[in-house]
């Protein structure tokens, strides 16, 4: 981007226009307008800007020209498409992004407006007419592009991390001349809310209560002391004084406890709240509440009285004791009294138990933080309860001090991001800190704001404005602005300053820029005020386009109509892809709809009764639907099958999980008070989990504190939150009675394979990982134990055993641990069914492997699936966690199929010759069990033993190995016998071998096994095969360098006991299996490729012979028959669908009388069908 043009404009003609013609096609990105009398070049003093009026709109157009006009054989005209846009100038120096895109460039720049003179530069580039070519595009070399860096707040603005958090708003406030203490305007704005004609007074703001006057009045009554107390007190009153006014308010308290009387004290408590601090402490010692207060006076008026003034540390000790707080109950569980009261009777017992919490947490690093915050939450949603907290955070020394004794770092970046729905239990000390501070600093630049618009201080306002809409920027901040900006207060001075657009203003501005964040929270747009102020908006605007300002309008129309408005916008059908307009409606919509739930006993009722008379359909089915196009709208953006791949769009992300976690907050609402179908069930589990899926990639693609990312985290939970809702124990679907859990499994792991686009494995580790979520943790109750390993289980059994082999070996272990744990006491085994299904699959995969053709695509695949097998296997017996491995031997001993079916796995591992080094590290967990396994498993063992400790002696324990044989008195394997002589013949040739010593374990092991050898009744154990007479000879000479010369003699004996038979038939190589599998595409291809396994390919049989058999008759059908038009179709010569088509031609075409035709259909890839 440079600099293509600065000019100075005057406008001409009866309409006020100016233009200018450039001399080339150009594309515009910048134009900067320069104040009047401003040096807009360093390096050319003499030229000097030339702006009036100081704030003006200014219509700009530009003649667009497209850089690729359509093909067309007549002559091209010239295009005169204008391109409107509006600037809203509001002084100063100021930029304005133009965006022409990359199709269109211009040579016209008109402009319109009520100006006198504009000074501005133009920047941008010149557009070529000569477009670059591939080639020229491929010389350019590639550029890395950085990664964006997030620039800290400077240490003025950063109140979360300054030593005073207030500091920021005195500064902003001395704008404002002769401008009063924030406490006392904090006071004035937030609490007092001081009469019209006091703000013409020439005294104001110091006008103060005259307590002294007061107390003299012969008839001073409780009115009185409230009306003197609409004024702040003086800050040079003395204690006396305080005292003397509280002792004539308690002598006015009557003994009969009136709901009048306890009104009006109530009102005192919280107009002494904001005062200073001793002034409340007064009053505190002279009523008792528990004497003046009870659960028949207190009205709900009253109780927010007395909840506001709770926002001050001494009021609310004072109250905070036991009988008030049973008083505090009975209003609670009094069925006679109103919603409201009951909710306002709870929130102030809350907030008095709260403050003992809030302040141990600003010393104590191991408090209860989100307690603390949800105080601090529950205070800032009212004006008057922030103004009074934030007065005694002020104004109290003990907070004062218990905060400022926590440091602050001079390079921390910790923003208060503690009013995240996401935001973890795990809250430090720090974070804490940091929060409460950038509590007090924004609340207080909000004071500040609410004094400066009060008095009419532009500059004051401007500034303070400009602060907010920064913060609004930043994570933590944005939160906090946000949620102050929907106080009554702030809500309507927005709509003030938003609605005053004559002429363009830096504070209107900055208010429609904090408008539009407003409402991005469909709860926001709830709120009456933040309504009337999108309603109020008119054009032009400074800020806001025309096309966002009529979105604005729908979201404050379905507001303003309501229950009925928001149900209607939920059942009206629209196409896919969804709008970020109708995303927005919709979100606004689901809002009213959980606000209707929540806050009305009968709400729904209401909502049913309006779905029925307006609409006639099931709601809940609507709402699946709805989640429905929500989830496939979103995964379009992380499908993989799209070449070239869809670009993703963070905003539509993030809105599109927005939705879809207010879906399910609703459904999950209405699934408390309306039961489902199971199909309903089915659709709603299908739709999270394809939700829940996206929702970890979003968080892997976008940046962590991105709003997609922390919406999907936030739509993660949620997911998880309502499939364990669902699955509860005892919550059942229709018609037929079935659990919710039941369900939810099963369909979870059919749907396993259905990736709908994204990448299959995946999906499949997401649909894992939900399934993970949703069983219980170890140590459930009875109640759990009982519905899920009884009720659940068992009847997914089949489901639950394909879902397991399409796990990968990282979450197949996992998977069966977590069955184990469900099912500890072995009730059903569904664990021990699955363990014994996956050794018959390995038992499988070795039979195919030795049908199979070597070095075949299908035979590499073989091989893997091989050796997961018993990487799976090994990782059981040999886990980090003993109890898994206590289990698998169990199973092995105890399960009835389980030992035979493994004997056989370990056979014919042996017969196929397999190497792999799983095999190897499983033989000493089976090597130190094995007393525990029948003879025929020991037999095995000990075989795949000895054919281990022919790869490498060292692998194997021999004194194990002789154990083992020693306990076998015979062999009860087919073919045990020749089976024992070879591996034993085997051994003793790899350990004859040169270079290979023997140690004492290993020779101790050859002769036991030589005894044990001889020992034996059938003859054919000492007839060694696999292994040569010389090596007998050298294995002997080596046994004898190791032994004793009394031992030499006895292994002579034995030797002399054995012979060698050479002529025995070996088996072919060893198949080494490893760990890893690679396969070219077109193998692959060939693989996926459909094959006929078994029988003859189906085809058309061959014409037969024309002569007869002896006994056969020959039919000739007559000429005419032949020629017949009817029967055309029997002389067709059928290609590729011929066939089907004649079977859709009209029955009276047809010859009837024609025999079926014994043609096959050929389909794709030359599948019959």
């Amino acid at each position: 981007m440079k600099l293509l043009h600065w000019c100075t404009l005057s406008p001409q003609g009866p309409s006020s226009l100016a233009a200018i013609r450039f001399s080339a096609p150009i594309r515009v990105s910048l134009i900067r307008i320069f104040p009047n009398g401003s040096q807009p070049f360093t390096n050319c003093p003499d030229v000097i800007a030339q702006t009036e009026p100081d704030s003006f709109y200014l219509d700009v157009f530009f003649n667009a020209q497209a850089l690729k006009p359509a093909e067309s054989k007549e002559k091209q005209r010239a295009p005169n498409a204008l391109v409107p846009t509006t600037i809203a100038y509001a002084g100063g120096q100021a930029d304005f992004t133009v965006d022409l895109g990359t199709e269109y460039a211009t040579r016209l720049m008109i402009v319109k407006g009520k100006f006198d003179v504009v000074s501005f530069a133009i920047y941008g580039e010149v557009v070529s007419d000569a477009q670059p070519s591939a080639e020229s595009v491929q010389d350019i070399p590639p550029t890395s592009i950085p990664s964006a860096q997030a620039i800290p707040l400077s240490r003025s603005l950063d109140v979360a991390n300054a030593v005073d958090p207030t500091q920021l708003a005195k500064s902003l406030l001395s704008i404002i001349p002769e401008s009063p203490s924030l406490s006392l305007a904090s006071r004035l704005v937030l609490c007092m809310k001081p009469e019209s004609n006091d703000w013409d007074d020439p005294d104001f703001p110091h006008l103060y209560a005259n307590l002294e006057r007061e107390i003299a009045l012969d008839s001073f009554t409780l009115e009185d002391a409230v009306d003197c107390l609409g004024r702040p007190i003086a800050e040079d009153t003395t204690e006396e004084t305080m005292l003397k006014f509280w002792k004539a308010v308690a002598h006015e308290i009557e003994s009969e406890n009136t709901s009048r009387q306890s009104a009006l004290i109530a009102k005192l408590f919280k107009l002494s709240a904001s005062q200073h601090p001793s002034f409340a402490l007064d009053l505190c010692l002279q009523v008792d509440p528990v004497a003046v207060f009870n659960s028949n006076n207190l009205e709900c008026d009253t109780l927010h009285d007395l909840l506001d003034a709770a926002a001050n540390a001494d009021i609310a000790h004072h109250f905070n004791s036991a009988p008030f707080l049973e008083v505090l109950q009975n209003i609670q569980r009094d069925s006679s009294q109103e919603k409201k009261t009951q909710t306002a009777a709870h929130r102030l017992a809350s907030r008095l138990q709260s403050w003992d919490i809030f302040q141990d947490a600003l010393t104590n690093t191991q408090a209860d933080f989100a307690a603390a915050i949800a105080m601090l939450k529950d205070i800032g949603s009212e004006e008057q309860s922030v103004g009074i907290w934030l007065a005694s955070m002020i104004l109290h020394d003990d907070l004062v001090t218990k905060l400022s004794e926590n440091p602050v770092f001079s390079n921390s970046q910790s923003y208060p991001r503690l009013f995240m729905r996401n935001a973890s239990s795990a809250i430090s000390h720090d974070d804490f800190i940091a929060f409460v501070r950038g509590y007090i600093g924004v609340i207080s630049v909000f004071a500040v704001w609410a004094w400066s618009d009060s008095l009419g201080n532009d500059p004051c306002r401007e500034r303070v404005l400009g602060v907010l809409r920064l913060w609004q920027g930043v994570d933590g901040y944005h939160e906090l602005v946000n949620y102050f900006l929907l106080l009554r207060q702030f809500s309507v001075r927005l709509k003030w300053i938003t609605s005053d657009n004559d002429v363009p203003r830096k504070s209107g501005f900055f208010g429609e820029q904090m408008l539009a964040d407003l409402v991005k929270d469909p709860q926001a747009v709830l709120r009456v005020e933040v309504t009337q102020a999108i309603l109020a908006l008119e054009v032009p605007l400074s800020f806001i386009p025309e096309s966002e300002l009529l979105s604005l309008r729908k979201l404050a129309y379905v507001s303003e109509d309501g229950l009925p408005a928001a149900i209607e916008e939920i059942f009206y059908s629209s196409d896919r892809p969804l709008s970020l307009r109708r995303l927005r409606t919709l979100r606004v919509s689901l809002a009213i709809v959980s606000k209707e739930l929540a806050e009305d006993d009968r709400g729904e009722w209401r909502i049913l009764q309006i779905v029925r008379d307006e609409h006639g359909k099931p709601f809940i089915p609507r709402l699946t639907g709805l989640l429905h196009d929500v989830s496939a709208n979103l995964n379009e953006h992380f499908v993989v099958t799209c070449c070239p791949p869809n670009a993703i769009d963070p905003a539509i992300v993030d809105l599109l999980l927005r939705t879809a976690d207010d879906l399910l907050h609703l459904i999950s609402q209405l699934s408390l008070h309306f039961s489902l179908t199971t199909h309903l069930l089915r659709s709603l589990t299908l739709s999270v989990a394809d939700i829940f899926a996206c929702t970890d990639a979003a968080d892997t693609i976008f940046y962590q504190t991105s709003a997609a990312c922390i919406s999907a985290q936030v739509a993660r939970q949620t997911c998880l939150d309502v499939m364990r809702q669902l699955s509860r124990p005892g919550f059942t679907v229709e018609p037929d009675n079935k659990l919710g859990a039941e369900v939810i499994l099963r369909t979870l792991l059919y749907h396993s394979v259905g990736s709908a686009g994204r990448d299959p494995v995946y999906h499949l580790q997401q649909i894992f990982s939900l399934i993970d979520h949703i069983l219980p943790e170890r140590g459930f109750d009875e109640e759990q134990r009982e519905h899920w390993v009884i009720s659940v289980l068992p009847t997914i059994q089949m489901e639950t055993l394909e879902f397991f082999r399409l796990l990968d070996l990282e979450h197949k272990v996992p998977f069966m641990h977590r069955l184990i744990g469900l099912d500890e006491e072995g009730m059903v085994g569904l664990a021990e069914w699955l363990f014994i299904e996956e050794l018959k699959q390995l038992s499988t995969s070795l039979r195919a492997l030795a049908k199979s053709n070597d070095h075949t695509a299908s035979n590499l695949v073989i091989k893997h699936g091989i050796q997961l097998h018993l990487q799976f296997i090994q990782q059981l017996l040999r886990p980090k966690s003993e109890a898994l491995q206590a289990w698998s031997i169990n199973t092995i001993c105890t399960a009835e199929e389980a030992s035979p079916t493994f004997t056989t796995c370990l056979v014919e591992v042996l017969h196929a010759r397999i190497i792999s080094s799983h095999l190897e590290n499983l033989i000493p967990s089976l090597l130190s069990h094995a007393s525990q396994f029948d003879f025929s498993l020991k037999s095995a063992i000990l075989l795949v033993t000895l054919r281990v400790s022919q790869r490498d002696i060292d692998l194997v324990p021999w004194l194990d190995i002789v154990t083992l044989l020693e306990s076998l008195p015979v062999i009860p394997l087919e073919g045990g016998v020749e089976m024992v002589r070879r591996e034993i013949g085997r051994t003793f040739s790899a350990l004859s071998r040169p270079g290979i010593p023997l140690t004492p374990d290993s020779s101790k092991a050859v002769i036991s096994i030589m005894k044990w050898l001889s020992e034996q009744q059938n003859k054919k154990y000492v007839c060694l095969c696999g292994i040569k007479a010389e090596e007998v000879a050298a294995l002997h000479e080596k046994l004898s360098d190791n032994i004793s010369s009394e031992e030499v003699e006895k292994v002579a004996n034995l030797r002399s006991n054995f012979s060698v038979d050479e002529d025995e038939m070996l088996s072919g190589p060893d198949v080494v299996l490893t760990d890893s599998l690679e396969l070219s595409m077109q193998n692959l291809e060939g693989l996926l490729t459909f094959q006929v396994v078994g029988g003859e390919t189906p085809s058309t049989p061959s014409q037969k012979s024309n002569v007869p058999d002896v006994l056969g008759i020959v039919f000739s059908p007559p000429t005419a028959i032949l020629r017949s038009p009817a029967a055309t179709g029997l002389t067709k010569t059928y290609q590729n669908n011929d066939f089907r088509d004649l079977r859709q031609t009209p029955s009276a075409r047809q010859n009837t009388s024609r025999l079926p035709s014994t043609h096959v259909d050929v389909g794709i890839n030359g599948q019959s069908t």
